[in-house]
């Protein structure tokens, strides 16, 4: 856990920290839990459209509920714990860093102006596994808040920063950009336009999984831009190439935590031979699309692992087979994975209107 110097107060020191984009402001503060509970009061104003609160805690640090204005609670953590559905990783005690994005969907209505208060949780896990509520815990909070209420066209600023040496090789920079190529085409006709700036690194081609926490990552999202995503391009992720590609959350935030990034092997997009055809370059396009898509908030629409969970969108259905589920949603951008056969492979870059709307609300697309 790292601790700058800043006002201990809930959110008290207006304009303590400000991003140069318009587009986006950010403030961050310290709250202490009493009773294991923390409320963080974020200030909307007319015109912005959502916020992010990232958290990083001494203790596991989960978000409990969210109060609008008037004083009805907007979202309730329970509704969700124990249930078939996903919504948002951020009601998970999983870990000291903590990560919302709201409104999620378009059902949970508009950002209106005035104070919506946050209520977050510190807990800790006994010896007998059940989580603990922890009181005088610390809890370091970023808000950025979203200037624009416009969710029908959306610019999201990504960071690629190639791992050491990996940008040598132009067999994979040219796949790369073939690659960004298709990740426009696909998010194209959902007014979303991802612009990417690259950079070299030193940073260790075998990659981590960035949902463990990587105190290398958080260096190296320390230089990006507070509205960028970074991505980082590697050769392998955990020693292998079982993964084309990881988020660091569902959703994932715009400032440097040990988890802010999405990685992509690239050795696993070019296949055994480690070059790239057509579809590999396709696939990895979706790739990209994919791993961003859960980074600003999307989950599968089902889950492989017994096809019996699913995403909290009313319009991806609830199917329950391999062999149902490929058929209703193996052309989707969010499909847990490629689906090729002996023919080919089906091209993923479908989204239904409400996957549209998570991707429209994530604070980071301006």
């Amino acid at each position: 856990m790292r601790w700058f110097p800043f006002c201990l107060v809930a959110l008290g020191c207006e304009d303590l920290l400000k991003d140069s984009d318009p587009s986006l402001e950010t403030e961050e503060g310290v709250v202490v839990t009493e009773a294991g509970l923390a409320t963080v009061t974020v200030q909307v104003d007319e015109g912005e459209g959502s916020f992010m609160l990232t958290a990083d805690g001494q203790h596991l640090v989960a978000l409990e509920q969210i109060i609008n204005p008037i004083g009805e609670v907007a979202f309730f953590w329970d509704d969700w714990w124990d249930v078939n559905t996903n919504l948002t990783s951020a009601i998970w005690p999983n870990s000291s860093e903590m990560v919302m994005n709201w409104p999620i969907r378009a059902e949970e209505g508009d950002l209106y102006p005035g104070d919506w208060q946050v209520v977050l949780s510190a807990s800790k896990t006994g010896d007998d596994g059940r989580n603990y509520y922890q009181s005088g815990s610390e809890i370091r909070v970023i808000v950025q808040t979203k200037n624009d209420d416009d969710f029908d066209y959306g610019v999201v600023n990504v960071r690629l920063v190639y791992a050491r040496g990996v940008d040598d090789d132009e067999t994979v920079t040219t796949a790369m950009n073939a690659g960004i190529e298709r990740w426009r085409e696909i998010w194209a006709p959902f007014g979303l336009e991802p612009n990417v700036r690259v950079e070299s690194s030193d940073f260790d081609p075998d990659l981590p999984y960035p949902g463990d926490g990587s105190e290398e990552i958080y260096e190296l999202v320390l230089d990006s831009e507070e509205q960028e995503i970074t991505m980082i391009v590697g050769e392998t992720i955990l020693g292998g190439t079982d993964y084309l590609g990881v988020a660091g959350g569902i959703p994932g935030t715009l400032t440097a935590n040990t988890r802010s990034a999405v990685v992509l092997s690239w050795l696993a997009s070019a296949g055994i031979d480690g070059n790239f055809d057509a579809v590999d370059i396709s696939i990895l396009g979706e790739t990209m699309a994919h791993e961003v898509g859960h980074y600003m908030g999307l989950f599968h629409p089902v889950e492989q692992s017994g096809w019996s969970t699913w995403d909290a969108c009313d319009d991806t259905p609830n199917c329950s087979s391999e062999s149902t589920c490929t058929d209703q949603l193996g052309d989707n951008l969010m499909f847990p994975s490629p689906v090729c056969t002996i023919s080919g492979c089906i091209e993923q870059d479908q989204l239904s209107d409400v996957q549209v709307e998570i991707l429209h609300r994530y604070t980071g697309a301006l």
